[in-house]
């Protein structure tokens, strides 16, 4: 069972995502501020760390910061507040794989945490292969099946950490961000679902995407979504496409601007420009392609 260990020095706001994860049947533990939380990861390091943004002494940042030199292989996911998007884009560029507004959390909380869990197992297990896979280009295409979008970026952590590309947390913050723009491309780009500025649960993405075939009929089925990945010597290149014509990320708000917050794709676009090194959206079919450099 996935080891969970949340951090928030307000109790009303422990107790609920407390509640939520174990719902979700996660093995909770809590820590009520930064420091406790350094303290019992040094004891027993959990599978992936959720923490709050403001807490006294030790923040959420400066918390996640802790972790990349102290707790490598334990990710983390920011919980922000109205008010802190520097602070969050800050939290992302120093390691956090994930943010989820307070406002969002019954919606996106159980459905990150259940799937950075499952990135975390493929990435364990594909260590026992690690660099016996040799670097190559692969493509994915799949229909606007939600299910499958969290097996692909599953066995993408799978290739890459058996090719030895990246540190285990920067695989997994690749996969969250390829995950998140795939979800878009179906909902949005081939299901033509308006933008809108609440996010989607994985459940509620995977109705409205059945209702839309339904509407569609049979023609809808063939809109499938690309993933092209290169791993070359000093760089991994990653290429999104989708059939559809409906709404893209393109025009996004500028990342970690408050309006970006205000818009869920300006949380997928802060996800891709955290982790990627160079991101090119095309003016005229909207493929992105995303360019992670190797060191």
């Amino acid at each position: 069972m996935c080891r969970v260990l949340v951090v928030d020095d307000s109790a009303t706001q422990m107790t609920l995502m407390t509640s939520i994860l174990r719902g979700r049947e996660f093995d909770v533990d809590t820590a009520s501020d930064g420091a406790e939380a350094i303290g019992r990861v040094a004891k027993r390091a959990p599978d992936l760390i959720v923490t709050d943004m403001q807490m006294p002494e030790v923040n959420g940042v400066e918390l996640i910061r802790r972790m990349r030199s102290e707790a490598p292989m334990v990710p983390s996911i920011l919980v922000t507040a109205f008010g802190t998007e520097g602070l969050a884009a800050e939290a992302l560029g120093v390691g956090a794989c994930n943010y989820i507004s307070k406002d969002h959390l019954g919606v996106l909380l159980p459905d990150t945490v259940h799937r950075m869990c499952q990135l975390l197992q493929a990435n364990r297990e594909s260590l026992y292969l690690k660099a016996a896979l040799s670097r190559r280009t692969f493509e994915f295409v799949l229909d606007s099946s939600i299910e499958r979008l969290t097996p692909c970026v599953c066995l993408l952590t799978r290739m890459l950490a058996a090719m030895n590309v990246l540190h285990t947390v920067d695989r997994l913050r690749i996969a969250e961000a390829i995950h998140y723009t795939l979800l878009h491309c179906i909902v949005h780009g081939n299901c033509g679902e308006p933008l809108c500025e609440k996010p989607y649960s994985i459940a509620d993405a995977m109705e409205l995407v059945s209702a839309r075939r339904r509407e569609a009929g049979e023609a809808s089925g063939d809109r499938c979504v690309t993933l092209r990945v290169s791993v070359k010597s000093s760089e991994v290149e990653f290429l999104i496409g989708f059939d559809g014509d409906g709404p893209s990320i393109r025009q996004s708000p500028m990342p970690g601007t408050p309006q970006s917050f205000a818009d869920e794709r300006g949380r997928g676009m802060l996800l891709l420009t955290s982790v990627m090194d160079q991101l090119f959206i095309d003016p005229v079919t909207l493929d992105l392609r995303l360019t992670k450099y190797l060191d």
